[in-house]
């Protein structure tokens, strides 16, 4: 969550976008500079001189910059504090002599403002030492609890800037080849002299990164939680032994949150299911893929280039060398090949599946064209009907003769008007086993236990207790409930 007094203006920043921010960047900038040469204070008169200096500022006077420093000072960029020597003259002691020194915030600022001006001169890199002393500094935690504290906060200090480091120089170095103009400057004609050193560069990354951030991680996985805990608490104790003149409410629990974020991004970083140490090695193997391909690419359109124009040259020399028309359309067929070719695929049967068959010695054969817009309507066929009245009357009769041979099939196994089906004695067809089964069924499923027949008769099934009988078909035997079906009327034969 985002605390909510973050999202003020900062109060600080003002004097970067004022309406007179020249000379109040003039005069942080000089500041700064002097600070640089350990040089912390300053009064009015000595900055008035260093201001002079500047060509831009040459005629400017006192109180002018008496109330620029006055306004620096309402923005919480200058802090002033009176001078504690004696006060020799009347014109002094009106004047107070007041000495100026630059706020922590705004020596930050400062040197954001330096970092962004020298953002396109200082190239961004990739190092392999910060991998080294991350794996140093890990070492060293089963040794902090007898270390004196002002060592743990200056181990806590070098792990951190390198982590920083780290993050920092992979992010802006890669970011330089997603950035625009990138994609032109891979696909130059000069890119292709650097992209041997470019990708040795990168390869040595890689290889020291596979080897290292395997190893760190292993570290990191081989701390428990409790001794994580422990050591943040060190650092925590180194930082409380040193005094703060100017410290906020609740600075501890702030800090404590901070270094533990730290711990758990560096953690991440090299551990995990998808570490940033693997999308790292990624992106950089993807880099060195394009690399080299636009570079490939750039020698293979440079080459082809020179050699079309020499092989071009040639053939221009043999045209001109022709002595008829027919030998230049021969030539013509010979280096450009047939023009204007048209190949056709159809659903035939060759002769022949010989591959170096020309077309020329293959049979001819009729293969009808239809057209493919959509006006096209297929030509309809106005023939009349053909009479199958005969073919249909001889189905119809040989359907009826299977069904009565059927029929007369089935009432065969009926002895006296009762279908016993333990005491048949000849194997059942699967056509007649399904229709008994037929009848079984149906009977069961009344509540009377009757049934009729497809063909017309009425039964009653009857059966023989809890028993089960083995009916012997054609295909096998089966075992179904020991039961006699009675027919009621005659004329089943």
């Amino acid at each position: 969550m985002i605390q909510t007094d973050l999202l003020d203006s900062i109060l600080e920043t003002r004097y970067l976008s004022a309406e007179n921010y020249t000379i109040y960047r003039a005069v942080m900038r000089l500041f700064f500079t002097e600070y640089q040469k350990m040089h912390y204070q300053m009064d009015q008169d000595s900055l008035l001189s260093l201001l002079r200096q500047l060509p831009f500022f040459a005629g400017y006077t006192g109180e002018e910059l008496s109330r620029v420093l006055e306004q620096l000072v309402k923005w919480k960029n200058l802090t002033c504090i009176q001078d504690p020597h004696k006060v020799l003259t009347i014109a002094e002691f009106q004047n107070r002599r007041l000495q100026y020194m630059m706020t922590p915030a705004a020596l930050e600022i400062e040197r954001m403002t330096v970092a962004l001006e020298n953002l396109t001169v200082h190239s961004p890199g990739l190092t392999s030492g910060v991998f080294r002393r991350i794996q140093a500094g890990l070492r060293k935690i089963p040794e902090l609890s007898g270390m004196p504290l002002r060592e743990v906060g200056g181990w806590w200090q070098d792990l951190q800037t390198d982590f920083r480091r780290l993050s920092r120089e992979h992010q802006d170095y890669l970011r330089e080849f997603y950035a625009s103009g990138a994609e032109k400057r891979l696909k130059a004609a000069d890119f292709v002299i650097y992209k041997q050193n470019l990708v040795r560069y990168l390869q040595a990354f890689i290889q020291d990164l596979q080897r290292s951030a395997a190893q760190i991680g292993a570290q990191l996985e081989g701390l428990s939680p409790e001794q994580a805990g422990a050591m943040l608490d060190r650092v925590m104790q180194s930082e409380l032994e040193i005094p703060r003149p100017q410290a906020q409410e609740g600075w501890q629990e702030t800090l404590r949150v901070q270094y533990e974020e730290v711990w758990n991004s560096l953690t991440k970083w090299f551990t995990g299911p998808e570490p940033v140490a693997r999308q790292v090695l990624e992106v950089t193997n993807e880099i060195i893929r394009k690399t080299v391909q636009n570079a490939a690419l750039l020698v293979q359109l440079e080459n082809m280039g020179v050699s079309n124009k020499a092989e071009l040259r040639h053939y221009l020399t043999l045209f001109s060398d022709c002595a008829s028309i027919q030998d230049a359309h021969r030539l013509s067929a010979l280096v450009f090949g047939v023009q204007q070719a048209r190949h056709f695929s159809m659903n035939a049967v060759r002769e022949t599946e010989r591959t170096d068959l020309s077309a020329y010695e293959e049979p001819a054969f009729h293969y009808a064209l239809n057209p493919h817009n959509r006006t096209n309507k297929p030509r309809m066929d106005r023939t009349g009907f053909a009479d199958q009245s005969a073919e249909k009357a001889a189905r119809r009769e040989q359907i009826l003769a299977e069904e009565r041979a059927l029929k007369a099939k089935v009432f065969s196994y009926i002895r006296d008007g009762k279908l016993d089906f333990a005491a048949l004695d000849q194997p059942v067809t699967p056509e007649v086993r399904s229709i008994f089964l037929s009848w079984v069924a149906t009977a069961g499923l009344s509540e009377n236990g009757r049934g009729y027949t497809q063909y017309g008769q009425s039964y009653a099934m009857h059966r023989r207790g809890g028993r089960s009988c083995r009916l012997r078909c054609t295909d096998g035997v089966l075992t179904m409930p020991d039961c006699v079906l009675v027919f009621e009327e005659d004329g089943y034969v």
